[in-house]
């Protein structure tokens, strides 16, 4: 038993008093906690529409009698009111160029009052066309019919809403729906391909190489540590970027069979699309493998850099989950966070709506953060108690 309890106390000293050790058991959740909490703060407004934002609605044959509805409403409001149905609207509305389009039938008020729910016929009828694939077309849709279902059943059920079966009310068209799908998974799944791939390759560069005892070698050469830490990275970035490439296409290609439906299409995606994804892509494995390379630098043993790189990776995988809000962030300054900036980007790409600005913040952060770890890395390369575990 003394024995027992003597070898439990070496391991739980080894633990608690290796300052290395005890940042990998405690950092997981601290840095959980920060960014759940930074997450859910940064998703309960991702999806909301813009206060200013004026919503364009129009209707057909308006009873004045329910102008409460649009009095209501609190948020700016620019309402068409029409003599006659106009099918260019339920154009306008799949275009995104009107949030929502409402029919009502001729005299409908009249029409409602005098209903009697035991003639058996059928109930004076309101039409709503909306697009679900715009938030703001999404959002009057849910009130405008939320404030119609309560009149409803305020006057017992004298009307219907959308009652054809054979008419579609929503305008998001197959394209919308794959955009959505895309935008919501793929950039999630590209940062923890592009983390993957360079986790099993730069965890190993530097740290492989002092327990190889071939680091002296290498810095014996007549090479500056400047180019010994960009060459490092710049072939650890290639390799990684094979990689991430591969599994990216896999996934790409096998979407149309994960998702199962046959409206599912990659078609609404060009090559410029695919350029931009390459810009933003290639600057965030470069992020990646320099923050492992530094990782691994100061690490004296790869199981040591494996390790430490573990912190690393929950924070990747957890900012990658922003990306399944299925919306980009649009204020400019979110663009200048490292790694969080690549998923919005990416997003943003995905969904068709990338700014000029958008991407020239994100590259320009993203080169910024590189060009520091280099110069960090430059400096482990000269510390001679890093290099060789002194």
């Amino acid at each position: 038993m003394f024995k027992l309890k003597t070898l439990i106390n070496k391991e739980l000293k080894r633990f608690f008093t290796d300052r290395r050790m005890l940042s990998t058991l405690l950092l997981p959740g601290v840095f959980i906690y920060i960014l759940y909490t930074v997450i859910g703060n940064v998703g309960a407004s991702v999806g909301e529409v813009d206060d200013s934002y004026i919503y364009q609605v129009s209707v057909v044959n308006f009873p004045e009698e329910l102008s409460f509805i649009h009095d209501q409403f609190e948020s700016p409001l620019d309402v068409q009111f029409l003599t006659s149905e106009n099918d260019d609207r339920i154009q306008d509305v799949e275009e995104r160029t009107l949030d929502l389009y409402i029919v009502f039938e001729a005299d409908f008020y009249a029409n409602m009052v005098a209903y009697d729910i035991a003639s058996g016929l059928p109930a004076p009828h309101v039409e709503i066309f909306y697009n679900s694939a715009a938030e703001e077309s999404g959002a009057i849709y849910q009130y405008y019919t939320g404030m119609l279902n309560a009149f409803e059943r305020q006057i017992s059920n004298k009307f219907d809403i959308n009652r054809s079966v054979e008419v579609s009310y929503n305008q998001a068209t197959a394209a919308d729906f794959s955009r959505q799908f895309v935008t919501g998974l793929v950039p999630f799944l590209l940062m923890i391909f592009l983390f993957s791939g360079s986790q099993a390759i730069a965890v190993e560069s530097i740290a492989g190489e002092k327990e190889r005892n071939t680091m002296g070698t290498l810095l014996a050469t007549p090479t500056s540590r400047s180019q010994i830490a960009l060459g490092k990275i710049i072939a650890l970035s290639i390799t990684a970027l094979v990689s991430a490439s591969s599994s990216f296409l896999g996934v790409m290609l096998s979407l149309p069979q994960l998702v199962g439906d046959d409206s599912f299409t990659l078609a609404i995606y060009g090559l410029e699309t695919y350029l931009l994804l390459f810009v933003i892509i290639v600057t965030t494995v470069l992020i990646f493998v320099v923050l492992l390379s530094l990782i691994s630098a100061y690490a004296k043993s790869i199981k040591e850099a494996a390790t430490l790189a573990a912190p690393l990776m929950i924070v990747i995988y957890l900012v990658g989950v922003t990306s399944l809000f299925g919306t980009s962030q649009t204020n400019l300054w979110f663009y200048l966070i490292p790694i969080y900036n690549s998923v919005q980007s990416l997003t943003a790409v995905f969904d068709l709506s990338i700014s000029i600005p958008q991407l020239t913040f994100t590259i320009l952060s993203n080169l910024t953060l590189l060009g520091i770890g280099v110069y960090l890395l430059t400096l482990a390369f000269d510390s001679e108690k890093m290099m060789f575990n002194k």
